[in-house]
């Protein structure tokens, strides 16, 4: 498992950091299926629409095609404050 750190834009995570995975993503309960199914994925999806805008820790497994993070766990919300400040220096 990893850690990524990034912002809800548009109901999905742009992650942030590491910066070598800089890119936007969908966060689904879902442990890796050996094949990708989308419909199952989509199924198991964390609803961000509260965050939307804010800073958040995820933890979880990025898949290959980066398009998913599987076994997803939001494990911290930053507030205003801080996600302007995270905003700003990711910018």
């Amino acid at each position: 498992m990893a850690e990524f750190l990034g912002m809800v834009e548009n109901g999905e995570f742009r992650i942030l950091e590491p910066r070598e995975h800089c890119c936007t993503v969908r966060l689904t309960k879902l442990i890796k299926p050996s094949l990708p199914d989308s419909a199952a994925n989509e199924k198991h999806q964390i609803d961000l629409s509260e965050d939307e805008g804010m800073a958040i820790m995820v933890e979880g497994a990025l898949g290959k095609e980066e398009l998913w993070v599987y076994e997803a766990k939001v494990t911290d919300r930053a507030g205003p404050i801080l996600s302007a400040t995270v905003r700003k220096i990711f910018g």
